[in-house]
């Protein structure tokens, strides 16, 4: 029995010694976690002139209801800020969190990515989102790729075959999370229906707006992200994004890290329609059409009003609120009616969805909204 046992194990030894790097990494680490960048690689994306927030006079002065508070606790919550009129009206943190503490932002990475296009549309190095993807990437010239369009990645409505699993260790988003080689599994994605017609939720398609960028720039997108906006609007420290290897390429998909008060800035800059201390940083009309619904895409036979070019799009008590969010619960909400920002980060988020929203993102709004004037 004992023989039986040892070479039991002499097996397994053998099969995950030999097995690809992703499978190796998802097993030893499990699953996903706000931490993970303490485990990649990663390059330092620099900020610029810091420029704290102003402290309202009746911060932290207002109560959260328990209930609320019950939610945030419950879904294992590490941060929670709202802001408004440029100042932080209310700040709460867990687990030995605190102001200056990283963490990982998961698909919030994805809204920034959006912004990098627009920016990139703006300064002429993208013509147009109508353009195809293989003008700028020659690798999807190709057939069944090549009427692919910026637009429809933006969208996420490729039409790339993809499955968006966080649960498959054998899957294609664990090989680009925990793998060391993402443009070869993107760029070797084919076509499964048309593009610009279906919203698919896919992180390969965020990757390939990364991978424009870079072409267009001949710059690594931690850099073009701290020269074109990190530095640009009052972060106080520098960020991380990690890498799929040593010198290799940014997961922009995911892998942005930094502290709840500076994740704040970049809603700032969606609050104020891409404007920063009056320089405009984000095209305002890219910046529009990337926080409306794209509606003329269909998801479940029914037009779609809850995403546009990687933000997520939320309708509630009468507010429209475009919002960053990452599959941990990592959101920036923005509240242009109430010139209100608000962040939640954690470790948790239900599977359920109300709406195509995580149902506790409500709770998290109305909770700011009773400290909001």
């Amino acid at each position: 029995m004992l023989k039986k046992l040892i070479i039991f194990i002499a097996i397994l030894l053998v099969l995950f010694a030999i097995a690809p790097t992703y499978i190796r990494q998802g097993l030893i680490h499990n699953f996903s976690d706000v931490t993970d960048y303490q485990i990649f690689e990663n390059a330092v994306v620099q900020k610029g002139k810091s420029e704290p927030w102003n402290i309202a006079t009746d911060y932290n002065k207002k109560v959260v209801r328990s209930n609320y508070i019950d939610t945030l606790e419950q879904n294992k919550s590490i941060a929670y800020l709202v802001i408004q009129n440029d100042s932080l009206l209310y700040e709460h943190y867990w687990k030995g969190y605190s102001d200056s503490s990283l963490s990982g932002s998961f698909s919030m990475a994805k809204s920034v990515i959006s912004m990098l296009i627009g920016i990139a549309v703006e300064e002429g190095k993208i013509q147009s989102v109508e353009d195809y993807i293989s003008t700028y990437i020659p690798e999807f010239d190709r057939k069944g790729t090549d009427t692919i369009t910026v637009k429809d990645v933006l969208t996420m409505s490729a039409g790339l075959k993809w499955t968006e699993s966080y649960w498959n260790i054998f899957g294609k988003t664990a090989d680009i999370y925990y793998g060391d080689r993402v443009k070869k599994v993107v760029g070797n994605l084919q076509s499964e229906y048309a593009p610009g017609k279906t919203f698919y939720y896919s992180s390969a398609e965020t990757q390939i707006l990364g991978w424009i960028l870079e072409n267009v720039y001949q710059k690594p997108v931690p850099q073009l992200f701290s020269e074109k906006i990190w530095s640009k609007i009052g972060t106080e420290h520098d960020a991380l994004w990690s890498l799929d290897k040593k010198g290799g390429v940014a997961k922009v998909f995911c892998c942005l890290n930094s502290n709840a008060r500076d994740f704040a800035r970049l809603g700032k800059l969606v609050l104020q329609n891409g404007m920063y201390d009056s320089v405009q940083i984000v095209p305002k009309d890219y910046l529009k059409a990337a926080t409306s619904p794209a509606s003329w895409l269909k998801f479940n036979g029914e037009n779609i009003d809850f995403y546009g070019y990687q933000f997520w799009i939320l309708h509630h008590k009468g507010l429209t609120i475009p919002y960053f969010r990452g599959v941990k619960g990592q959101f920036i909400f923005v509240i242009p009616e109430k010139n209100a920002i608000v962040v939640r980060l954690g470790e948790y988020v239900s599977n359920k969805r109300i709406d195509n929203h995580p149902p506790e993102v409500f709770t998290y709004i109305d909770a700011a909204l009773e400290v909001l004037h």
